[in-house]
């Protein structure tokens, strides 16, 4: 048997006693390499995280982790897809919101749960300061956004050529801007600053309105 496979066979079976499917397995030890990599990612920085660190971290043999993931680029690019994995299932309520206003504000709140609920917030500001000097991360931060950002612009441009909305840009200028307040948020964290989710709705949905300034103001004023 190989490392690998002696490492899924030793070490992914909960206590519960559940037998898990050799795909469930996989599973299992895919994130707990990609826990182990935030957790280093963190502590040292990208530069000064090596494999063997994270091999330690996440108790693999060196044998055994690459078979999952073959470089430091390939586990942030894996911690970006899961994130982009949310990102999905959030525009797909965004688009079930009865408002623009209520669609931005959900989408961005629901981004910061997610974001906080795991800890993600430093290691998505480790990407971002990485980003700056390292083209391969810098790509792959880029790759990630470009569903992103054409999921905003269709859903924004659908509500201004509807009339819904007299932004105070135009939409080549807001959209950026929204953006920018989505990662700057998912970054900061606020709620573990002590700022609660319904503040941050409130000063987030008072944002959005003065820069969609949605046509019937009634149905977006939120409680």
């Amino acid at each position: 048997m190989d490392d690998t496979l002696f490492f899924e066979a030793t070490q992914a079976e909960p206590l519960d006693g559940h037998v898990h499917s050799r795909a469930e397995r996989r599973d299992l030890q895919a994130q707990r390499i990609l826990d182990a990599a935030k957790t280093c990612f963190v502590r040292s920085g990208f530069q000064g995280t090596s494999m063997q660190q994270i091999c330690s971290e996440a108790s693999m043999s060196p044998g055994a982790l690459y078979r999952y993931f073959p470089s430091k680029e390939s586990l942030i690019e894996a911690i970006c897809e899961v994130n982009r994995r949310q990102d999905a299932e959030t525009f797909a309520a965004m688009e079930n919101c009865s408002n623009v206003v209520d669609g931005v504000v959900n989408c961005a709140i629901d981004h910061l749960r997610f974001t906080h609920d795991n800890g993600n917030a430093p290691i998505f500001a480790e990407i971002a300061t990485e980003s700056l000097r390292n083209e391969s991360i810098r790509a792959i931060g880029d790759n990630c956004m470009v569903d992103v950002r054409h999921k905003f612009h269709d859903y924004l441009r659908g509500a201004l050529e509807r009339g819904e909305i007299d932004p105070v840009v135009e939409l080549e200028a807001l959209l950026p801007m929204i953006l920018a307040i989505g990662q700057g948020l998912a970054i900061a964290d606020l709620p573990n600053q002590g700022v609660s989710f319904d503040k941050v709705e409130t000063m987030l949905r008072a944002a959005t309105v003065a820069m969609l300034r949605p046509v019937d103001a009634r149905d977006t004023a939120g409680n």
